[in-house]
């Protein structure tokens, strides 16, 4: 902490003092066309000067100028013309490097002043925009527009990343690059490293990100030393919106049709008022004073401890319903203000949704030979609320200093409820649970952005990060009978004062989550030159980040210790009688707490990284970036032993290096190679190091952290080498033709995998010995027509891993990596007549959802969906557009498939582990600017 504080106070006054220079030097440019508003043609020879300078220019034939080496700095333009108004356009803002652009509509002289639009920013959501910045990047990238983003009308960051070459999203959520799955890949907002919104795992839910705030999104492919060193398969970054184009003001709403969900009967238990606000209202968690951990151990059976648990929410109160149509609204608000010289802008969004989602889920368990042990079918309703809100501001204080102030907050509430019946060997089965869980996540950025010189600029940036998920109340119960019998279920409970989480439990956890970050980045040119590629440039930075993590759960099962006998009629009560509160004494059943010693756990992360990296121009074709990275990262976990309760200590302090190199080579200015290598590493994650055990009701498993052995007491950080080769042909400022081979080399890869310890099965992580990942992408962009443009972009990728320290030969692909992605579109735009339209299609290749053992399970693999999605966009008028889309047209059944015969393969004879069909989604909505 110590150390953070310092680097964090050292930057905000070395900015501080940076801001109050005022540099001159620095030049952009200032483009722009001129047309006449009625006949919408082009006004030939205006003249267009900046009031105070000697620059000025006229339009060309089609009312177009340009203003070149324009001093940064605020001005005034004067456009004049023979028969015209002359118009002002005071507060332009001109900036180094960059290109303002705007657009004037002249009336006769006679008639009043027509529309002027400003543009004084430089353009970053365009397709063109994002396919240059990534043509000029250093790295292997690529990339996705806000424009782009707006016709296929994604909702969230997680449908708009599939649209990316190589990259393919695994349970709706979380990123998948290159085949490789979440864990491998750094998410960065803002260029601040996101927290892991998931407790079991590393990983960034991209759902919570609305599509509409993005101005873009880029894929790393190929490391660097400016970018995080913990990375296998990329490094996501997603820029928010903060500067806009001017004042606008715009609304959404739209309602949603799934197949097989709305209009139909489903069973919902009852939740809390506030539910459709996505938080609980305090209904579900443990009230003050409840009992102790030892208390209720040492005197469960007392009327005192039993009179608490009676007092609890209703364990069993569910209402058949009708599912409504999903609902979806969001406000957009965009101003600028001029404070002098100075500029103040704003972005703020609100967004609110409320979905359901039902499905009937097929689940079967296998012994070794391959035999079906256990069959179970779902019935499943999750409704789901998210309130999402965003405020940008940005304070422009002149052309050369600007500081930003960034926040971006989400709240999600799920509420699951789901009833099951089966069998397992030799007896029915009736169970159910019921599931609530909130999260609130935010994050807050301030920064600076100063060109201290024609030859240097410094960025900073300092955050807070905030994770708080919470699952209160989180019940679950199973009852049985003989199998193909016809008499009443009977509930299972131990004979004994001790419960399990699957038998008549509920559990309350919650875990909260700190993340203190600052970052300072300074470039130089070393070596000035007109064009940029010419440059040599050298750029250092620094990043800590400090993370501290509290967890804690809560939880209680009924028991039978007087042991009441199955046929007890009060154990075969339907489920609302049998948990009538009336029913809980000392004399028949009662609640056992089965909060143990591992059920809490503390964390902290202490990072630190310092990077240099040069850039340097190879004659006119060739330029090399090199780079070096340093990065300290130390782990502490305390936790207990389940049991004993002896303290549990982990301290993990690691020093990477971590070199680079991307070469590129320009054969034309349409042809450019490129090469890369660098070094990266992958951690564990905070759940990966505790011992703490969590039941996962659907998968019918428990969820643990890494299990010490003999021959390995600690799970091992994984390290990589990468190369990559990539070929890019640009035909035209639209288009794109590229061809890229990687490989890479894994020592120790983190895994998930099944472990079975003679009478449970659970999910756990574990290092294997060492693995390689090799494959081709290939990535068109073509203009097919004026207003028709296609992209298509695949993967082919092969994966091998040594498996065991015992092991000599390569035996299987890596745990997530998928063999194949591919992503195709069409895209139709006539801008004269208002319309829009698309379809896309996305199918990736089967991967190992997680390994089996050697004793019960074989690996498991999640199989190919082939995902077909139209979307139609009509301006009804200027101010308000009608949109249609439909979802996963062909609603093929998600699908879990396990290797029951163990050859290795995926055919007819394999059993399946878990299948059901999402449903096809149609989305009528409609868009009013204001």
């Amino acid at each position: 902490m110590n150390t953070h504080q310092l680097v964090r106070n050292f930057v905000i006054v070395l900015v501080s003092l940076a801001s109050f220079g005022h540099t001159f030097g620095q030049v952009g440019k200032i483009k722009g066309t001129i047309t006449d508003p009625v006949s919408k043609e082009a006004v030939i020879g205006a003249t267009i000067r900046l009031e105070g300078l000697t620059i000025g220019a006229s339009t060309g034939i089609e009312g177009n100028f340009e203003l070149a080496s324009v001093p940064a700095g605020i001005y005034k333009l004067v456009v004049s013309s023979v028969g015209y108004q002359t118009q002002q356009i005071p507060n332009l803002r001109v900036e180094s490097g960059k290109e303002t652009i705007i657009t004037i509509s002249l009336l006769e002289d006679n008639k009043t002043l027509a529309n002027v639009v400003v543009k004084a920013q430089k353009i970053t959501t365009s397709e063109v925009a994002v396919l240059t910045e990534t043509r000029q990047l250093q790295q292997i990238a690529v990339g996705i527009s806000g424009q782009q983003i707006q016709k296929t009308q994604d909702r969230d960051a997680s449908a708009v990343v599939r649209r990316i070459p190589g990259v393919s999203i695994f349970d709706e959520r979380f990123v998948v690059v290159r085949g490789l799955n979440e864990r491998y890949n750094t998410v960065l907002v803002n260029d601040i490293i996101t927290p892991s919104t998931e407790v079991d795992s590393k990983a960034f839910s991209f759902d919570l990100i609305p599509s509409s705030i993005i101005d873009r999104m880029l894929i790393f492919k190929s490391a660097s030393s400016d970018l995080p060193g913990d990375l296998g398969g990329g490094a996501i970054k997603i820029y928010t919106k903060t500067v806009p184009d001017g004042n606008t003001f715009s609304a959404s709403f739209s309602t949603s049709y799934r197949s097989g969900t709305t209009a139909q009967k489903a069973m919902s238990y009852v939740g809390g008022k506030t539910d459709w606000l996505g938080f609980d209202d305090g209904g579900r968690q443990l009230p003050t004073g409840f009992p102790s951990r030892n208390s209720i151990a040492t005197a469960g059976n007392t009327e005192a401890v039993i009179s608490h648990f009676r007092n609890l929410p209703a364990f069993y109160q569910v209402e058949d319903k009708n599912v409504l149509p999903d609902f979806r609204g969001n406000l957009n608000f965009a101003h600028r203000w001029f404070l002098g010289d100075k500029e103040l802008t704003n972005f703020s969004y609100v967004n609110y949704s409320n979905t359901n989602q039902s499905f009937q889920m097929q689940q079967r368990r296998f012994t070794f030979l391959g035999d079906t042990e256990k069959y179970y079918q779902d019935q499943s309703l999750s409704q789901n609320v998210r309130i999402g809100m965003m405020s940008n501001w940005a304070l422009i204080l002149n052309p050369s200093n600007k500081l930003e102030f960034r926040n971006l907050f989400n709240q999600i509430g799920i509420k699951e409820t789901v009833f099951r019946n089966g069998y397992n060997e030799n007896v029915d089965l009736n169970n159910a649970s019921f599931r609530y869980e909130q999260r609130s996540i935010y994050s807050g950025q301030f920064s600076g952005t100063h060109e201290l010189s024609p030859v240097s600029k410094l960025k900073w940036v300092t955050g807070l990060g905030y994770t708080f998920r919470s699952e209160p109340d989180y019940r679950r119960y199973t009852r049985s009978r003989e199998r193909n019998s016809n008499g009443p279920f009977t509930f299972d409970l131990q004979q004994s004062d001790s419960p399990t989480l699957q038998q008549s439990a509920r559990s309350f956890s919650h875990v909260e989550e700190f993340i203190y970050t600052t970052r300072a980045d300074f470039d130089h040119i070393l070596k000035e030159n007109e064009d940029e590629k010419l440059r040599t440039t050298f750029r250092v930075g620094i990043y800590t980040e400090y993370k501290e993590r509290a967890f804690s759960n809560r939880w209680y099962g009924i028991t039978n210790p007087n042991r009441l006998s199955s046929d007890n009629s009060l154990l075969k009560q339907d489920p609302a009688s049998f948990f009538n509160p009336n029913n809980l004494s000392g004399n028949t059943i009662y609640y056992g707490v089965g909060t143990n010693f591992e059920d809490k756990y503390t964390a902290q992360n202490t990072f630190g990284a310092a990077y240099a990296q040069l850039y340097l121009p190879i004659g006119d074709k060739l330029n090399a970036t090199i780079g070096l990275r340093g990065e300290y990262n130390n782990q502490e976990l305390q936790s207990k032993e389940r049991g004993s309760g002896v303290p549990i200590k982990v301290s993990n302090p690691v020093f990477s290096p971590l070199p680079s190199l991307n070469l590129a080579y320009n054969f034309t200015t349409k042809n450019l190679l490129r090469f890369a290598y660098s070094s990266t590493v992958n951690r564990p994650e905070f759940r990966e190091l505790a011992p703490f055990t969590y039941y996962d009701f659907v998968y019918d498993v428990t969820r643990t952290g890494f299990i010490p052995r003999a021959d390995k007491q600690k799970l091992l950080n994984a390290t990589i080498n990468n190369f990559d080769l990539r070929y890019e042909l640009y035909p035209s400022k639209s288009e794109l033709i590229s061809v890229a081979v990687f490989y890479k080399k894994f020592l120790n890869p983190i895994e998930s995998k099944v472990f079975y310890n003679g009478s449970t099965v659970a999910f756990t992580v574990d290092n294997a010995t060492e693995a390689t990942s090799a494959g081709v992408e290939l990535e068109i962009r073509k203009q097919l027509a004026p207003n028709w443009v296609a992209l298509f972009n695949a993967a082919l990728i092969n994966s091998n891993v040594r498996a065991g320290q015992s092991d000599n030969m390569l035996n299987r692909n890596l745990q997530g990596q998928s063999p194949y992605l591919v992503n195709a579109g069409i895209f139709y735009e006539n801008a004269d007549k208002g319309w829009q339209a698309n379809i896309l299609y996305n199918v990736i290749g089967k991967r190992i959802f997680v390994i089996g053992d050697s004793q019960l399970s074989a690996d498991i693999y999640e199989m190919p969906r082939n995902v077909v999605d139209i979307n139609i966009t009509k301006a009804i008028t200027k101010k308000i557009d009608f949109k249609l889309a439909i979802q996963d047209l062909l609603n093929q059944k998600f699908s879990l498939v396990q290797d029951t015969n163990r050859d290795g393969k995926i055919t007819d004879q394999d059993g399946v582990y878990q299948e059901y069909h999402r449903g096809s989604y149609y989305t009528m909505g409609i868009t009013m600017k204001f």
